[in-house]
């Protein structure tokens, strides 16, 4: 923890997480700079993406494994690199050092997310105060979906728990870079290995960017599978990664 906090890379990678929700409120104030209307503040949140184009959205959560392997997740190619690992294996143990890198990593990268989330609410609320804007969204009525009509009714708590799911989410992201970077012991495989399962999961069918956007059209028979299979995949992930350090992997 004391390397980690040293790190001007891991320093750069939270200030970037924290950031990238900031461009989307200056995109939402030009947006609304010629008009009367004010957004409503869960709707200037940064998860719901009302600006046009959703770029700051795409920014963070397409490359979300790249930051918190910056941020804390490729340690263990750093205790490889400086012989580090060698003296924290021969003192707690190969089972103990996998997990706690694992664990570390889901939990920095957890509230790394919680951190920006919450500045980020705190900010709109304090700039868009009183703001009824929805760009047409309390609006509408999808009936069969009432996972939706729920968040309509409820803006706050919905977005409250989408900022829950995308911190969850975001730990998995870390735990993915972390099992990457103990599983190759360098950089560029580790980065390229991460950021190519995140991907996939964002190009398939049921993208686990839903799982990010609240006020969606898709419902929980689109979300709750989708949620499920993604902690599926980077557990499994996970368990082949510590399952190979503790029982196979000499080095």
């Amino acid at each position: 923890m004391h390397r980690i906090l040293k790190n001007k890379r891991s320093w750069l990678s939270f200030c970037i997480v924290l950031c990238i929700p900031f461009f989307e409120i200056v995109q939402l104030l030009m947006y609304q700079k010629n008009s009367s209307e004010v957004f409503h503040p869960a709707f200037a949140f940064f998860l719901t993406g009302s600006s046009i184009g959703h770029a700051p959205q795409i920014v963070l959560i397409w490359f979300l494994p790249i930051y918190f392997l910056m941020l804390v997740a490729d340690d263990p190619i750093q205790d490889y690199q400086t012989g580090y690992r060698y003296v924290l294996i021969s003192k707690i143990g190969k089972k103990k050092y996998v997990l706690y890198k694992m664990f570390l990593s889901f939990v920095l990268s957890f509230f790394t997310m919680l951190v920006a989330l919450a500045v980020n609410f705190m900010t709109v609320s304090i700039i868009f105060s009183g703001g009824t804007f929805t760009k047409g969204v309390m609006e509408l009525n999808i009936e069969d979906n009432a996972l939706f009509q729920f968040s309509v009714n409820h803006p706050y708590i919905a977005i409250l728990v989408f900022s829950i799911i995308s911190c969850f989410m975001s730990g998995l992201a870390g735990l993915l870079g972390s099992s990457m970077s103990l599983f190759f012991l360098d950089r560029k495989y580790a980065y390229a290995a991460s950021f190519l399962v995140w991907f996939l999961m964002i190009l398939k069918r049921d993208s686990i960017v839903y799982l990010f956007q609240p006020f969606t059209e898709y419902g929980l028979d689109v979300l709750v599978p989708t949620i499920l299979f993604a902690k599926l995949v980077f557990l499994l992930i996970a368990i082949f990664v510590f399952m190979y350090e503790v029982k196979y992997n000499e080095s």
